[in-house]
């Protein structure tokens, strides 16, 4: 019940921000990262459809972190594949063009950080890197942008 209520309210925020002529639309983004080994990290496909293993999950718990560390941050649709994750941010924010930069690309490396972070506890290693240094992203600045992500998201579920 509270995860469809905070996908309603993703929704509202991002189509009025859509329709909002004033509003910077560069604060709402489709990020992909990719795992640096590529070897079913998160997880693998089944006949019946894709498995998590548990690092999966704990890729997806510091991506719900997100929110709690950075308040003007709305997080929408999350894909999660056996090597790679992606998922929708937006910035509820009035602030400055450059600053909303600023805080998005602070989002990101805490996002990576942070699951780094949590899987090398999980395999008690120190130091190894989880991710790949770059990452891809699609700006949603219009309606159809939108429709485009949510095909992605929909054709990789």
């Amino acid at each position: 019940m509270i995860r469809q209520l905070k996908n309603n309210i993703f929704l509202v925020k991002l189509l009025s921000g859509l329709n909002d002529r004033n509003n910077k639309l560069n604060a709402i983004r489709y990020v992909t990262f990719k795992a640096r080994e590529t070897n079913n990290q998160f997880g693998f496909y089944t006949p019946h459809g894709f498995s998590e293993k548990l690092e999966g999950k704990i890729i997806i718990k510091a991506w719900k972190e997100i929110p709690v560390k950075f308040p003007d941050c709305v997080l929408g649709e999350h894909v999660l594949k056996p090597d790679t994750f992606s998922g929708i941010i937006m910035l509820d924010s009035i602030h400055a063009e450059e600053r909303q930069n600023r805080q998005y690309l602070k989002i990101l490396i805490y996002f990576k950080n942070r699951s780094t972070e949590l899987l090398n506890k999980l395999h008690g290693t120190h130091g190894r890197v989880l991710w790949q240094n770059n990452y891809e992203e699609i700006t949603i600045s219009e309606i159809e942008s939108l429709k485009e992500v949510l095909t992605l998201i929909k054709k990789s579920a």
